[in-house]
């Protein structure tokens, strides 16, 4: 029991250092500073299909709401945990549910990308003063960001797969 809370405790700083680094340092400001464009999703759900959300949700609320308060976008860090958290989820959720279909648990891993495009979508008219247009233009970005998330993450996954590292949901 007390060797599963260290490696729990292990894998969240491990992935919060690394997701931290893909949203501060890789990042790509979207146009009217809506937010940015960055690669966080890409191990925030590899980490929740591979570890499971133990790790993921602690993970991803730390490193991306220090990235978000870093970067000048304080005002979103409560946005921001609601759509990493459920995006974690969601994918685990998928994964868990598909775990024996070969294809189909892949493909539908691109569902999670939605609550983080919903969620950011609410923040980008709030401060948009309820205009939609730069709202839907912010929120296409955040689309293209989760896709390509979701498919590195898919690719990151098959790699350690094949390469039989174990160790897998801690809990």
């Amino acid at each position: 029991m007390t060797r599963k809370i260290f490696l729990n405790i292990a894998y969240i700083a491990l992935f919060s250092a690394l997701i931290f680094i893909l949203t501060y340092f890789i990042k790509i400001p979207y146009p009217l500073n809506n937010g940015y464009f960055n690669l966080s999703d890409a191990l925030i759900i590899f980490s929740s299909i591979y570890f499971g959300p133990i790790v993921s949700i602690p993970s991803a609320i730390i490193s991306t709401s220090l990235a978000d308060l870093f970067s000048g976008y304080a005002s979103s860090i409560i946005f921001t945990i609601i759509a990493k958290s459920l995006e974690s989820i969601l994918a685990f959720i998928i994964y868990k549910l598909l775990y024996k279909r070969k294809t189909l648990k892949y493909i539908l891993l691109y569902i999670s990308i939605i609550p983080m495009v919903l969620t950011y979508f609410i923040y980008y008219l709030i401060i948009n003063n309820f205009n939609v247009l730069p709202s839907l233009t912010s929120s296409m970005f955040d689309v293209m960001q989760g896709v390509i998330g979701v498919s590195i993450s898919i690719i990151l996954y098959l790699i350690i797969n094949k390469i039989n590292i174990t160790n897998r949901y801690i809990y």
